[in-house]
């Protein structure tokens, strides 16, 4: 109005001026806050995808996530915190891979992953010793094409059930539905594909879990037709991963074949001799158990005379590429001095 001093009009400029400026600040912090907030989400959402959860969730999801995760990790230091008993499962002289490879023999068990329509991706080297196959002949094949007919329904029906878990709805689902077991045969390898197959019982432990870059096999691996999965063509599958364990004990049946007696064993050492590995056969030769002698070193079993022997044929081992010597060499059982033929070999 013209009634309005300069004066006037200049403190209510001022005014003006001061809120626009202080607006501005305000909405740079807001913005400031906001990408800060967006950057710590991504943060979070890329470690929860390398602990299997999908790619793709919202904000709200990836925070619940997180508060469940962290949730757990206090549930497991309270318990350890009261537990009176702690072990090192992992012995020091063990590498991660010897260790879980101990563990499977010792179980007489498998690992295994499936896709949800039963495709194998994967089966670990002691399926050879168990059920008498090569990893590399049932990678890319169904598993059903290893099963009696009668049982395909069945596991099928259980593993197809989490076929199209792939959104963050149906993935929390699939985490508090994600454990399975369940027992089934598979059939042995056979030499002659012309004789019937023989089926050895076996228990599946596992969990469903989110993996990317499953691969795609050509086919769905199995002799008779099945539509392929509608996940092949996502970026993201559910697939099964799970230890597969004879429900009768190799051990037990090892020992029920009495008729056709055994007077050799294999064990593995590492490169500084201690046992990584005794069979059982070992047993009825020279009186130990293979846990006795587990991380110990086998020069303790050796007679003094025979020591510059195994000494040679461990520095071959030790310092070639590959190496291989056979000699004669006296080792102390329990009870006496037994002549064994000791042959080595670098793998």
């Amino acid at each position: 109005p013209a009634s309005l001093s300069s004066r006037e009009v200049g403190r209510r400029f001022q005014i003006v001026s001061t809120s626009l400026a202080t607006a501005a600040s305000r909405n740079k912090s807001e913005k400031k806050r906001r990408d800060q907030f967006n950057v710590l989400i991504k943060e979070l959402c890329t470690m929860l995808q390398g602990q299997g959860h999908p790619r793709k969730m919202d904000k709200s999801t990836i925070l619940q996530r997180t508060i469940d995760f962290l949730q757990k990790q206090k549930d497991i230091t309270a318990q350890n915190d009261t537990c009176d008993v702690r072990q090192d499962w992992k012995p020091s002289f063990l590498s991660n891979e010897e260790f879980t490879q101990l563990m499977l023999e010792a179980l007489d068990g498998f690992l295994v992953a499936l896709t949800t329509d039963g495709n194998i991706i994967y089966v670990s080297d002691s399926v050879s010793s168990l059920i008498g196959h090569l990893p590399s002949d049932m990678v890319d094949q169904n598993i059903l094409n290893f099963l009696p007919e009668r049982e395909h329904g069945e596991v099928y029906k259980l593993l197809s059930s989490h076929m199209l878990m792939t959104d963050p709805i149906a993935a929390d689902f699939l985490d508090s539905d994600a454990h399975i077991e369940f027992c089934c045969h598979l059939a042995r390898g056979n030499i002659d594909p012309k004789e019937p197959p023989v089926y050895e019982y076996v228990k599946f432990v596992g969990d469903f879990k989110f993996h990317n870059n499953v691969p795609t096999p050509s086919c769905n691996g199995l002799d008779l037709p099945l539509p392929r999965s509608l996940q092949s063509s996502l970026e993201e599958q559910v697939c099964l991963i799970a230890t597969v364990r004879l429900v009768t004990p190799q051990f037990l049946k090892d020992l029920c074949n009495v008729d056709d007696p055994c007077d050799e064993f294999t064990s593995r050492h590492s490169l500084e001799w201690k046992f990584l590995f005794l069979d059982h056969r070992a047993s009825p030769i020279i009186g130990y158990l293979p846990f006795e002698v587990l991380g110990t070193s086998g020069y303790d079993y050796y007679h003094v005379d025979d020591l510059d022997l195994i000494a040679q044929c461990h520095k071959q081992c030790k310092y070639l590429n590959r190496a291989s010597s056979v000699s004669q060499a006296d080792v102390r059982t329990v009870q006496t001095r037994k002549p064994l033929l000791v042959s080595s070999a670098q793998h």
